[in-house]
């Protein structure tokens, strides 16, 4: 996978902020590594190829490209707008529609929720990711879970001593006319 559409990560995070932009919208810098992971996957899934050259850690709150999340702590640096090709760009835009527009708390629970995610976090250390490796992993985690993202508001990754694990809403048991006297 050694093929890549884009030359920098930082020009699909440049799209992503003036994309948001149009809509009056601002991207928290989580919410920005969460849409590049997930534009680096799908992209690695439906080409077999690399969106743009970046690597990703697996950390406490998800994936981030480490490159990106220095250059954001100063904020985006002053550049033109990105020009992609009509396919890139349809493609960002239908990443933008899946996923733009959720809270930044939802999709971080998307995120975490994912089996891959389970697969390489752990709780002492960041550890980098292999895209081409996580690629059958991410794909497996979707279709098993049936998950979407207005499922995950209903229950959470929590993290615990022992690791992750899913918190959701108690619902007792109903206690058949037996057991009533």
């Amino acid at each position: 996978m050694t093929a890549r559409q884009i030359t920098s990560a930082l020009d699909i995070t440049n799209w992503l902020c003036k994309r948001a932009e149009t809509e009056g919208l601002s991207l928290p810098e989580t919410k920005i590594q969460h849409l590049l992971f997930l534009a680096q996957i799908h992209y690695a899934l439906k080409s077999g190829h690399c969106l743009m050259p970046s690597f990703f850690v697996c950390g406490r709150s998800g994936f981030y490209e480490p490159n990106i999340r220095t250059i954001m702590e100063f904020g985006l640096p002053l550049m033109s707008s990105p020009r992609f090709d009509s396919a890139t760009n349809d493609f960002m835009e239908l990443i933008w529609q899946k996923y733009g527009h959720e809270e930044e708390g939802s999709l971080n629970n998307f995120i975490i929720s994912l089996e891959c995610w389970k697969h390489y976090y752990r709780p002492e250390r960041d550890v980098i990711v292999d895209i081409t490796r996580m690629t059958d992993s991410f794909a497996g985690s979707i279709k098993n879970s049936n998950s979407t993202l207005e499922n995950s508001s209903k229950s959470q990754i929590m993290l615990s001593q022992n690791g992750p694990v899913r918190v959701s809403a108690w619902h007792p048991r109903k206690l058949s006319s037996k057991n009533k006297k």
